[in-house]
């Protein structure tokens, strides 16, 4: 496997770490949305959210949590996003997967938006029936 986000949990790449536990690894994003964006991942290589198991997905973004806190406390950002990319389509460039927590300032040109698509007539309900058979 050749996941450069294992290397840096191995140690192979240097990060900038800012938590480690015995599961969790945190460090700085090298090409940040803000000066402060941190990824938050298992040290166990699971390529997406769908892959991690429950509880690793529940530890993942309790971590993220405790990173958003201190994060808010040390940099004084007005708010942050917490995201997670799922495969290329979604913009997923490293498939391991990972929490992005962003410091976010009024004004700091950041975009994280889209523009929203139009249901016609009744395909909204179409939508969500097809979704609920497979849950």
């Amino acid at each position: 496997m050749d996941c450069i986000f294992c290397k840096i949990i191995k140690g192979e790449i240097p990060s900038t770490k800012v938590y480690e536990d015995e599961n969790i690894i945190s460090f700085l994003d090298i090409a940040p949305a803000n000066k402060g964006h941190c990824l938050v991942m298992p040290k166990e290589h699971y390529e997406t959210l769908i892959d991690a198991p429950e509880e690793i997905l529940n530890y993942t973004l309790k971590v993220g949590k405790k990173i958003a806190r201190a994060m808010s406390s040390s940099l004084g950002n007005d708010g942050f996003n917490v995201l997670i990319n799922n495969n290329k389509s979604a913009g997923q460039l490293v498939p391991h997967m990972h929490i992005h927590v962003i410091p976010r300032f009024k004004g700091d040109g950041v975009r994280l938006d889209w523009t929203p698509k139009k249901y016609k007539d009744k395909e909204i309900n179409d939508f969500a029936e097809k979704i609920k058979k497979f849950l």
